[in-house]
């Protein structure tokens, strides 16, 4: 329950199937009706494809929807069998079924064992109209085009064609029958149908889709519809009166289908009862079958002696009789009567008042324009305005009167047709309106993409100009995956990115947005008063599922959903695949960073001598070399002092060679003190140290060697070593050239040393 109000759910197949569609209005205005929530789950089919698996080869992942349907967030569930589970055995509906069972449960068109069902019974319908073609058009090669051999309505109508056929002794072979799967993708066995029977003289449909691709194979052999062959349909689909000519079909009250199951399954949850019920169907004769408009009309029962009442009812009954008990039927009836009243009392009667024409076609124009026409649609007034014509025409002997009515009729006719321009006129720039605004929402992300809350912004933006009454952009943070059962494992939880309703528009963020799967529909962001008509799609590209789309929206909108959600699943991928590209950059700049950390330490462990920290002989040549040949510092003055630790190897074989470490570690330290930063110390053997600096002071060589025996002493005055740390240096003074040889320098440094080492002491001890 939210807000305060039922929440009844819907399985249906994908919501662009007509059929579906009616159902969904039904019940929307049954939801309206009794001020309950309608939440529509718009699946495929189970395990399987409709009609083109190459293409819709990815068609299974909006089933996972059905799986957010919990007793958490719903009061009732309302399955359409028929339509999301065609293609699958009796015993897995059950199984499907079972997974909601915590739910009180009502399908539609098919029986299942354990549920209570709501079901057309096809046969009074389906039996009529055969009938109508044995009869009245003298038909005997009557085929047959089934739905699939699983399913139960495709054998219910198969059954009736059977034992009508047999009733009236006429016999079937099996090349009469051929088996389709619902879909408009007929012409293939229709070929067949009239390849194996070149006499067929009628052809019934089990659906009106099939019909269309039958109309599609029967035109390209230039066979008349009506006139060489009659042509039967079932459903009486709204584009069924639409077609050239218009399909005589059977009334499945669908719309009437999904509005009775609102109102029972509310109905059965108060009594604590639930029970199957049945709807008929009706026979509705139009042009397909070879009728025509205004064929009977000599042997009317009325003429224009009788009462208007009589007359309208004559009207209502062969005209309108289909709709008379329908929910809807009281209103199509009020405001077509009050037209036709007028109609019949200014044309008909004997004493007839004057034409009021623009009063008849703005009633005309209000009617076209009311609700009224998502359950009777403009194409079913305007047929039905056909038929009645020829009955006032029949009803019309004075000539003048006559010439009168005809006026009236073609203003009436022109309205409709005007009314109907504009109307197609509308849905294209809807239509057009509506693309834009989808496409724009993966153009936007491709271009804020960058901008997480600038991207979402703009996503809401366009879902607004899409019409819906809010919506509700979820996210995934872990993987979605269809189980090896068929089932749907869904997330505990989800992250609602964006949204927006009529109180509050937000772009979230952190934990905040963190939302139980089981609260999808009714959360501290949703806080919808008013009831509400929502639809929830899965967000995905191919196999990949990113999250999901709830919107809260009215029938009339459902055509742009579908569109939505697959550029919203294009703008998800791209989002998901530029988060991995800044965490790949992200990892490729800390991966360079390590390799350009772990390189420098590995020159550093290559150039520079471990005991003493000081650079080793290699690093030591490669930066004398280099800042030697360097063409800044050509001429420049420099100097190379070579210095030699006195008495290491007696220092290590009396007191040990941690000693003679400390010792060297000592003799770099100095070295280092003396020198600048700039200038460069290594050690280059054992006892052996070398430094290179440029000589911008005349005196700084003598400073430099000051400094090294100022330290010595120092050192030697506080260490506590009962020997002396000290060292023997040489200088050699150059200036900067390339073919200046390092090792000539060394050599000279070299001798320079054991010059200064004949004045040192003689015993290293003190």
């Amino acid at each position: 329950m939210t807000n305060n109000r039922l929440n009844i759910g819907l399985f249906i197949c994908h919501l662009d199937n007509e059929y579906a569609n009616e159902i969904c209005k039904g019940a929307e205005y049954a939801a309206k009706e009794l001020d309950v929530n309608l939440i529509v789950f718009p699946g495929m089919f189970l395990n399987a494809s409709f009609n083109d698996p190459e293409n819709e080869i990815y068609d299974y992942q909006y089933n996972s929807v059905f799986y957010y349907a919990k007793k958490e967030n719903l009061d009732a569930l309302i399955v359409s069998v028929g339509t999301i589970a065609s293609f699958i055995s009796q015993k897995s509906i059950e199984a499907f079924l079972d997974t909601f069972k915590d739910i009180p449960i009502l399908t539609l068109e098919s029986k299942v064992s354990g549920y209570p069902c709501l079901q057309t019974d096809s046969t009074a319908g389906l039996r009529d109209a055969i009938e109508h073609l044995i009869i009245h058009h003298n038909r005997k090669h009557i085929c047959f085009v089934a739905g699939r051999k699983t399913n139960e309505d495709a054998l219910e109508r198969l059954n009736v064609y059977r034992t009508t056929m047999k009733a009236h002794n006429i016999p079937i072979t099996e090349d009469m029958i051929v088996y389709g799967d619902y879909s408009e993708y007929s012409r293939e066995i229709v070929g067949k149908l009239l390849d194996d029977n070149p006499d067929a003289d009628a052809i019934i449909f089990s659906n009106d889709q099939m019909a269309i691709g039958g109309y599609q194979e029967l035109k390209s052999r230039n066979i008349r519809i009506g006139a060489d062959i009659s042509v039967i349909g079932f459903d009486n689909s709204p584009g069924s009166v639409t077609m050239v000519p218009p399909l005589t079909t059977v009334n499945a009250n669908t719309p009437a289908l999904g509005y009775r199951a609102v109102g029972k399954i509310i109905q059965d949850i108060k009594a604590g009862e639930f029970c199957s019920s049945v709807l008929d169907s009706h026979f509705v004769k139009r042009l397909s079958c070879g009728c025509s408009l205004h064929e009977n009309t000599e042997h009317m029962p009325i003429d224009n002696s009788s009462t208007v009442t009589d007359i309208l009812e004559y009207c209502d009954d062969s005209i309108l009789g289909n709709i008379k008990n329908s929910f809807f039927g009281t209103i199509v009836l009020d405001q077509i009567n009050s037209i036709w009243k007028d109609i019949i009392e200014i044309a008909v009667l004997p004493k007839a008042k004057p034409y009021p024409k623009n009063l008849i076609v703005d009633k005309l124009m209000s009617l076209l324009s009311s609700p009224v026409t998502s359950f009777f649609s403009v194409t079913n007034i305007a047929f039905s305005f056909r038929c009645f014509s020829g009955v006032i025409i029949a009803l019309i002997n004075d000539p003048d009167k006559r010439s009168e009515y005809y006026r009236l009729n073609s203003h009436i006719t022109s309205a409709i047709a005007q009314f109907l321009s504009t109307s197609l006129y509308q849905q294209e720039h809807d239509s057009k309106t509506g693309s834009w605004s989808s496409i724009y929402i993966t153009r936007d992300t491709l271009t804020y993409g960058t901008d997480t809350a600038k991207t979402f912004s703009s996503m809401l933006a366009k879902l607004k100009d899409l019409g819906f009454a809010a919506s509700y952009l979820y996210a995934y943070d872990e993987p979605v995956a269809i189980q090896p059962d068929g089932s749907w494992k869904t997330p505990d939880t989800l992250y609602l990115q964006a949204f927006y309703n009529p109180k509050h528009t937000a772009v979230l963020s952190g934990e905040t947005r963190r939302i139980a799967s089981t609260d999808i529909f009714d959360n501290e962001y949703t806080g919808f008063e008013d009831r509400f008509t929502a639809v929830i799609v899965p967000i995905f590209t191919n196999e990949q599922h990113h999250g999901l789309f709830v919107c809260n929206t009215d029938v009339d909108h459902f055509g742009h959903i579908y569109t939505t959600s697959l550029h919203l699943g294009a703008s998800f991928k791209y989002l998901s695949l530029l988060k991995e590209q800044i965490q790949t950059k992200e990892q490729l700049v800390m991966s360079l960073n390590e390799i350009h950390e772990k390189n420098e330490l590995l020159n550093h462990l290559s150039t520079s001598d471990e005991l003493t920290g000081v650079n080793n002989r290699r690093g030591l040549m490669e930066k004398v070399e280099y800042l030697i040949n360097k063409p800044a510092n050509h001429g420049r003055k420099a100097m190379l002092l070579f210095a030699d630790m006195d008495s290491l190897k007696i220092v290590n074989d009396k007191f040990g060679h941690n000693d003679g470490d400390f010792a060297l570690k000592n003799i770099a330290n100095i070295l280092m003190t003396s020198f600048r930063a700039s200038d460069i110390v290594g050690r280059i053997g054992g006892d052996e140290f070398v430094c290179f600096a440029f000589i911008d002071d005349p005196d700084f060589p003598k400073t430099v060697q000051a400094r090294i025996q100022e330290l010595s002493n120092e050192l030697n005055e506080t260490c506590g070593k009962p020997y002396y740390i000290e060292m023997s240096v040489g200088v050699s003074e150059f200036s900067c050239d390339p073919n200046i040889k390092i090792e000539d320098l060394l050599s000279q440094a070299d001798s320079a040393l054991y010059s200064n080492k004949r004045y040192k002491r003689m015993s290293v001890l003190k």
